[in-house]
């Protein structure tokens, strides 16, 4: 009789553990499927206050500035009575006529004396052209004279040997200047009767190369 009893119980019991245990593993779901939930809902929250904060650290921190600064470095000059004056170095080129003669003379021997060239020029009152010019019409600038003479604008025929370039240069501008320049004698046409006579009889060819020179030292 008890165990009759005991057989008719077995199934209630069995289905009774078993609703017991799905509904544990329903609640287990229901607890895992609200934290899901939860996350995703308050995942673009924290996502967007951490990229506030974060944006607020990045304008909080100061890079270090570099700055650079040019010094101009002065030329002192002491005079007589051991006074110091200090003047500053021009960062513009105000005379560009030393740079157009040294190009005009590029790969002649005198390239390098070209300032010289338009100290002299200036000292005797000349146009700046006409030494580099007539050296080059004469000798190529230097490159076909005689050996040692220093010669380069034709002076007695290429036999006039100078002691250096810049005994050569300060005596051509002065003899321009003695001889042509202060009787009036000033462009190439004035000038060529006088410095090259046989040129005058060819057609005027010597004056018509230096103007020549004369424009393309301008253009440089």
């Amino acid at each position: 009789m008890r165990k009759n009893k005991i057989i008719r119980s077995f199934p209630l019991d069995l289905t009774q553990g078993v609703i017991s245990a799905l509904l544990y593993l329903y609640n287990q779901m229901i607890k895992k499927l609200a934290l899901v939930s939860a996350w995703i809902l308050a995942a673009p929250s924290l996502i967007l206050v951490l990229a506030f904060f974060l944006t607020l650290e990045k304008n909080n921190i100061k890079l270090p500035t570099v700055s650079a600064s040019y010094q101009v470095q002065p030329i002192i000059h002491t005079t007589e009575d051991n006074t110091i004056s200090s003047t500053v170095i021009a960062t513009e080129i105000k005379d560009m006529r030393p740079f157009m003669v040294e190009k005009f003379l590029k790969r002649t021997p005198l390239a390098q004396y070209s300032t010289y060239i338009v100290q002299v020029s200036d000292k005797y009152s000349i146009d700046w052209r006409l030494i580099p010019a007539i050296s080059m019409k004469e000798s190529g600038g230097g490159n076909a004279i005689p050996d040692g003479s220093f010669n380069a604008w034709g002076f007695e025929n290429g036999r006039t040997h100078f002691g250096s370039w810049e005994e050569a240069i300060e005596t051509v501008g002065k003899t321009l200047k003695n001889r042509y320049i202060s009787k009036g004698l000033i462009t190439p046409d004035q000038i060529m009767p006088v410095y090259a006579p046989p040129a005058v009889l060819n057609g005027g060819g010597w004056a018509r190369e230096i103007n020549s020179y004369y424009s393309k030292m301008e253009e440089i």
